[in-house]
């Protein structure tokens, strides 16, 4: 996960909470979709489950992770109450390492629509907390969205935080987008603050380890996800009283751009020019296992440059980060020809030794869907530290509705 400090956590909690006040709220009552998917369970009809999220939601700390960590165990319960019900359940862990919304905007499609998955569990509240503040709520939103608008996909969002008093999180930025399309969450610290005290927190995780909970806080996290899904269970009205989802969704909190982003990576895009960067990009073992990996270009030539055309109306690039890359520089040309300002692609990370993370980086932000030119360049000045690594792109993300 990223150890980099962000500078907009208030702003977009004020931001979301001021829409929430006063906002067109869903039109579709409180747990009508939750209903509707426990219903197909009662019914014996086959569902498909899945989780979506970072580490924590593979399992990362719980022994063994097939058995002991909170999705393992989730799966365990809806798998039995599956086979009391003569139901056939298939339940997909697609939680890959560092999966914040925006990197989640990039799998959402394939991992979670084009499964056809009747319920999901989401979360990024730990790993949001190091994705651009200007981004985050709008990514988070839009990951909601591709999943829910025109479907009857039920959601549960899932809050985690780490371990030191106030237990950081991005819970107060994302609950009230929850509120507002009426999707349950639960809080793993509201949750655990309510039974016990806030040292109860020390035995969730092993010796320095601030981020990802041990065994017994992935059963702890398990215990309330379950309780609530038994509370949905138990009092489950007749089919008959349980209403219809209600598939169009209300005007959006922020935009609706990343509702309809496009990931594009080397398999379905050619670069317009292109002086030294080769296709294919390093792929991580939890993407690999999930499936549909997706790669970009990498190069290890100083100065080279490669650029796409590419629609929509905000455009970002996303990448790999470890202490073997080098750092890229990235820009847009408008279409009347001027070039935006060039970001930094801080590729390297010192901190990831031996393994890497995920990085999103926008680089222009609109309401007007117009074609853009990307540019991204490998640094002509670096460290050196970085002499003779490459840098690279794992994929350009294009958000809005185009033709």
């Amino acid at each position: 996960m990223k150890k980099l400090i962000c500078v907009f956590v208030a702003f977009c909690g004020l931001f979301v909470n001021l829409f929430a006040v006063g906002g067109n709220f869903m039109n579709e009552k409180e747990n009508v979709r939750i209903q509707n998917f426990l219903a197909k369970v009662r019914r014996g009809e086959p569902v498909t489950v899945a989780v979506l999220g970072g580490s924590i939601t593979t399992g990362y700390n719980a022994q063994p992770i097939s058995k002991n960590s909170w999705a393992s165990r989730t799966e365990t319960w809806l798998k039995d109450l599956a086979a009391k019900n003569k139901c056939e359940l298939k339940f997909l862990n697609e939680g890959v390492s560092g999966t914040d919304s925006a990197f989640a905007v990039a799998r959402v499609e394939d991992h979670i629509i084009n499964n056809n998955v009747d319920f999901v569990i989401i979360e990024f509240a730990m790993n949001d907390q190091w994705l651009a503040g200007e981004t985050r709520c709008r990514t988070y939103e839009g990951v909601l969205r591709k999943i829910m608008n025109n479907t009857d996909t039920a959601v549960m969002a899932l809050f985690v935080n780490e371990r030191k008093e106030p237990f950081p999180g991005m819970q107060h930025e994302q609950q009230p987008i929850c509120e507002y399309y009426h999707i349950p969450f639960v809080s793993w610290k509201d949750c655990v603050l309510k039974t016990g005290s806030k040292a109860d927190f020390e035995k969730y995780f092993d010796g320095t380890e601030t981020v990802h909970p041990n065994t017994e806080g992935h059963g702890s996290i398990a215990s309330f996800i379950i309780e609530k899904l038994e509370g949905y269970w138990k009092n489950l009205p007749a089919d008959k009283k349980i209403p219809a989802p209600v598939k169009t969704l209300p005007a959006a909190m922020t935009d609706t751009g990343f509702e309809f982003a496009k990931y594009y990576h080397k398999d379905n895009i050619k670069p317009i020019s292109n002086t030294g960067w080769k296709a294919g990009t390093p792929r991580h073992d939890d993407w690999i296992k999930r499936g549909n990996v997706r790669e970009g270009w990498q190069t290890a030539e100083v100065g080279a440059e490669i650029t796409f055309e590419v629609e929509g109306s905000t455009i970002g690039v996303t990448y790999c980060e470890s202490d073997q890359f080098r750092n890229a520089l990235a820009w847009v040309t408008y279409p009347d020809g001027t070039d935006s300002e060039k970001v930094p692609l801080q590729c390297f990370q010192m901190s990831r030794s031996g393994y890497y993370g995920w990085a999103y980086r926008e680089l222009v932000k609109g309401d007007k869907v117009q074609k853009y030119t990307v540019h991204v360049q490998c640094s002509k000045r670096a460290p050196k530290s970085q002499a003779g690594k490459p840098c690279n792109i794992t994929g350009i993300l294009a958000a809005g509705k185009t033709k």
